[in-house]
């Protein structure tokens, strides 16, 4: 350590590797949802850590979740009992895509996250 860095440490200044140490470890601590998909036995829950879960069956399912999003809410939509999945699919990936969000595939292609735009999730 030098002379300033001396100084500077007495004076309550961090040097370079002390704020480097601090930031390695903030990386290693991560959020994790309360909720797992695979092992909570909820049958249909309505939200899972506080974002709004849609159960669609066909298009028109599809639209109320899409009302939610315009609202600028994230929303969870679950595609798993519809006979038409790919086409629900395709006109939320649609939509999505001309309001500049973000459609996040969480459960092969079974379980969706819309995102707003500004909208991020860890």
């Amino acid at each position: 350590m030098s002379v300033f860095g001396s100084i500077f440490k007495a004076l309550g200044f961090e040097s370079q590797d002390d704020v480097k140490q601090v930031r390695k470890r903030t990386k290693k601590t991560q959020t994790k949802a309360s909720f797992n998909l695979k092992k909570d036995k909820l049958e249909r829950p309505d939200q899972i850590d506080g974002v709004k879960v849609i159960y669609a069956e066909g298009l028109f399912s599809a639209k109320k979740a899409l009302e939610v999003y315009k609202n600028g809410q994230p929303i969870l939509v679950n595609v798993q009992e519809a006979e038409e999945k790919e086409r629900i699919l395709a006109y939320l990936e649609g939509f999505i895509a001309a309001t500049n969000g973000k459609i996040e595939i969480i459960e092969d292609k079974v379980l969706v996250i819309l995102l707003p735009e500004g909208v991020e999730i860890e």
